[in-house]
């Protein structure tokens, strides 16, 4: 029971968090097309696009392949894991586009083609470089945390500052 409390609790921490970020960029992308008069609904997808990044990314932290770098410098490790993250954002987005492209055009290759010469490819690759910066974000964070000892991140942010009382003497104050 402990290990499923603790399996939720962190699953919810990264859906959270990716829901912020993706919720952030598909809500630039709904203010840019609102110009040309295209509706999207951002909310389903930002929800279920941080349901499904927390889940892989809570399954990809225990592999041996993710943790490649761990006792490499810090930014490599960064770095590294915001390429894989990435990298496989990209095959399943260029699985669902093409899926869809193929179901139109019934033959592989006529999809592919129509998939590269449409508007979507390089909304497609707005969206990556924009998820690929959450991940960034995601990992940075991650490593500061594990830098000043696991949970001090969230409580640098979260728990209130303490007020110093007036008697404590404060270096280099000359009252």
């Amino acid at each position: 029971m402990q290990a499923l409390k603790h399996e939720i609790k962190k699953i919810g921490s990264l859906a959270l968090f990716f829901l912020i970020g993706f919720g952030y960029i598909l809500l630039i992308m709904k203010l840019f097309l609102k110009e040309y008069s295209i509706d999207s609904y951002i909310l389903s997808k930002a929800i279920i696009g941080a349901l499904v990044a927390a889940k892989a990314v809570a399954i990809m932290d225990v592999t041996p392949l993710i943790n490649r770098f761990e006792k490499a410098p810090r930014y490599l490790s960064i770095l590294y894991k915001t390429f894989v993250y990435t990298l496989a954002v990209v095959i399943l987005g260029l699985v669902e586009h093409l899926l869809h492209a193929y179901h139109e055009t019934k033959a592989i290759a006529p999809a592919f083609k129509s998939f590269i010469e449409s508007e979507n490819f390089y909304q497609f690759l707005a969206v990556i470089l924009c998820i690929s910066i959450v991940f960034l974000m995601h990992n940075i964070f991650r490593e500061i945390d594990s830098y000043f000892g696991k949970g001090n991140l969230s409580k640098f942010f979260f728990d209130v500052p303490q007020l110093k009382s007036k008697n404590s003497t404060i270096p280099n104050d000359k009252n």
